[in-house]
């Protein structure tokens, strides 16, 4: 596998997964810069809301090297069941870039459905050939064994 693992985190969850999955499988690491501003309560909501509404908002785009890579490995949170507005910007620059790769979903939540977050990415942009829910209660250990069964088997 020659993988490229790009992320966005809120509260640096994502941060975690994206370099536990980088030591599994190598593949440098690539981090979405997000320029709207999430804290507090507005901003938990204003989060849901955008993700409810498939919306893209601004970002600094790490720009990641795609060209050698066979796999792209997203690590997103959940937010109100759909994938985070700076991952769905990025996607819209780089769907082209990434067609024919492998493309696994690592998706951090608090243990609900992954399902509207799968057929609302497959609806967007391309199908998902592995995707992982990774609870935030787990201990790093447990997340660690996650990633190194999902990875492994690729």
């Amino acid at each position: 596998m020659k993988p490229a693992i790009v992320y966005v985190t809120r509260t640096g969850h994502c941060r975690m997964l994206a370099e536990m999955a980088s030591r599994v499988v190598g593949g440098k690491v690539w981090e979405i810069g997000d320029r709207e501003r999430r804290s507090g309560l507005f901003g938990f909501i204003r989060s849901g809301q955008q993700s409810t509404f498939n919306m893209a908002t601004p970002i600094e785009d790490p720009n990641a090297d795609l060209r050698d890579i066979d796999t792209l490995i997203l690590v997103t949170p959940i937010w109100a069941g759909r994938l985070a507005p700076p991952v769905r910007t990025w996607m819209r620059s780089h769907v082209e870039e990434v067609r024919g790769k492998r493309i696994f979903l690592i998706a951090s939540n608090s243990g609900g459905s992954t399902v509207r977050l799968q057929q609302s990415f497959e609806k967007e942009f391309l199908p998902i050939d592995e995707l992982l829910s990774v609870p935030i209660q787990l201990s790093e250990e447990q997340k660690l064994e996650k990633l190194e069964a999902f990875l492994g088997k690729s």
